[in-house]
C-alpha cells in the first residue's frame, strides 16, 4: 500500500492480513524518502496505491515501476477503510 490515512494504516494491515496476504506500507513520500519506495514496489505482489494521499511524484513513480515491472497497481480516490476493503475484495477475486 502506497498512502493512505495514517491512523488507517492498522486497518489495512488487518484487512490484508485477514485476506492472506502480507501488508507493506510506504507512505507516499510525506514523512519516508521517495527513494525508498522502490524496495517497497519491487518486495510487492500487488500495489494498492491511495492516489488522494500520495504527492504527485510518487503517483508518476509508483505507476511507472509497476508499468515498467508488469506489477498489478490498483488505484483507490479515497483513503477510508471501506474502500480499501473493496479493493481487497476485487483484487482477491481476480486471483480466483
Amino acid at each position: 500500500c502506497v498512502g493512505g490515512r495514517a491512523s488507517a494504516i492498522d486497518g489495512y494491515r488487518q484487512l490484508v492480513e485477514q485476506s492472506g496476504g502480507r501488508f507493506l506500507h510506504h507512505d507516499g513520500g510525506l514523512e519516508e524518502s521517495l527513494h525508498r519506495i522502490d524496495g517497497v514496489l519491487a518486495s510487492a505482489d500487488l500495489v494498492i496505491c491511495q492516489a488522494g494521499c500520495i504527492s504527485h511524484n510518487a503517483y508518476w513513480r509508483v505507476k511507472e515501476q509497476c508499468k515498467r515491472t508488469g506489477k498489478r497497481c490498483l488505484f483507490v480516490r479515497n483513503a477510508g477503510i471501506s474502500s480499501f476493503s473493496r479493493v481487497i475484495s476485487e483484487a482477491c477475486a481476480l486471483d480466483e
